[in-house]
């Protein structure tokens, strides 16, 4: 945070103009596939949303798997994805065939997207109709301890519906994140749309809809503290893009870089930190959020950087159990992470292809901090 930014990313080299009679190409992000998953999901979002929420959640099934296969095949069969899960699990057995996890990915991807036009009609009377809450004794006793609960997870399945079941059910929910519409903001120059700006704008209205308390990352912190202080429950991704420290996991056969953020915030407030997943399997009318016991801190006297490192391992060591058993529920947000790494400050992992346009980190940090500021 303290080095100055040697200046803006390189741009693309310049280009000769197109011979007479052709037309000159779209920039990449308005090219043709961009253009219909835009489309695709503006008419989601406005006039299917009352649709969505309208219909039987039954009809989630086949429009997801429609949707789905549409996408997958606008990516080339998911091509970029397949090389993420041979990166993953390198000489592991698979635990299915790679084709079907791929299928499954992109099915289930859309069907929680659509979910999310469902969040305004979700409330205590009908969430138990979405999903069902396992493990919610040991979030009853971290509560129990008085210091409040931190809720960690990746962005592994729905995660997102760990906030209405827990909120519904009665407990003081908040989480820390980056509001959707900041992405417009950091993908300004490679991805960002109008039409993609009105569906990160849409579905931040929907998110605002959930029973939780928003806390924004790009922001003051001190609501974070307070509401552990006041026993409440906090949710908090692991795997994020922002921070400014982290530290090198091993998450299967990958060597990833995550924010130390979370183990500061254990350690700093004494709260109990619980591991949770969500999980649904293809098929499956619920979603299962699955609160596991929590960690023990671990102290290693004199290694602060050791200290922070093996806490997050061992965290990373019970969700790596999950994405080994259902690595369909991680894939895409593993593709997501691929394709933004030009603009991270720290990539996600190591083991990437390397990119001509990469930023640096002074440059990505100082990038991610305008986008955020605007927010």
């Amino acid at each position: 945070m303290t080095a100055e930014a040697p200046g803006p990313p390189p741009g693309p080299p310049p280009q000769s103009p197109p011979p007479p009679g052709r037309r000159p190409a779209l920039p990449p992000k308005y090219n043709p596939v961009t253009l219909v998953k835009d489309l695709g999901g503006l008419s989601l979002y406005y006039p299917g949303q009352k649709l969505v929420s309208r219909s039987p959640r039954r009809w989630l099934h086949p429009v997801g798997a429609v949707g789905g296969d549409f996408v997958r095949l606008l990516a080339a069969d998911g091509r970029e994805m397949r090389e993420e899960l041979r990166l993953l699990f390198r000489d592991r057995p698979l635990p299915t065939d790679e084709a079907t996890i791929i299928r499954d990915t992109y099915r289930e991807a859309m069907f929680n997207e659509v979910e999310v036009l469902r969040y305004p009609d979700l409330n205590p009377d009908t969430i138990d109709d979405t999903c069902v809450i396992e493990g919610r004794e040991h979030l009853d006793a971290a509560l129990a301890r008085g210091r409040g609960a931190i809720v960690l997870i990746g962005h592994f399945g729905a995660n997102q519906m760990i906030m209405p079941a827990l909120g519904h059910k009665g407990y003081p929910m908040n989480q820390l994140s980056a509001p959707p519409p900041v992405w417009a903001d950091i993908l300004r120059e490679t991805r960002t749309t109008p039409l993609w700006e009105k569906v990160l704008a849409r579905r931040w209205q929907l998110e605002q809809r959930l029973p939780v308390q928003h806390i924004n990352v790009f922001k003051f912190l001190r609501p974070a503290f307070d509401c552990l202080r006041d026993n409440q429950v906090l949710g908090l991704a692991f795997d994020g893009g922002g921070g400014q420290k982290w530290t090198q996991v091993r998450l299967l056969e990958r060597d990833a870089f995550v924010s130390i953020q979370p183990a500061q915030l254990w350690k700093k407030t004494g709260a109990a930190l619980l591991p949770t997943v969500v999980v649904r399997r293809p098929g499956e009318r619920l979603h299962r959020v699955i609160i596991e016991p929590a960690l023990d801190w671990q102290p290693v006297p004199g290694d602060r950087d050791e200290e922070i490192r093996r806490n997050m391992q061992a965290f990373v060591d019970r969700f790596s159990a999950w994405v080994g058993r259902y690595p369909d529920h991680y894939l895409q947000f593993m593709l997501h992470r691929r394709r933004v790494r030009a603009t991270d400050i720290r990539p996600f992992f190591d083991d990437y292809p390397a990119l001509p346009d990469q930023m640096s980190a002074e440059q990505a940090e100082r990038h991610l901090r305008e986008a955020g500021g605007r927010t």
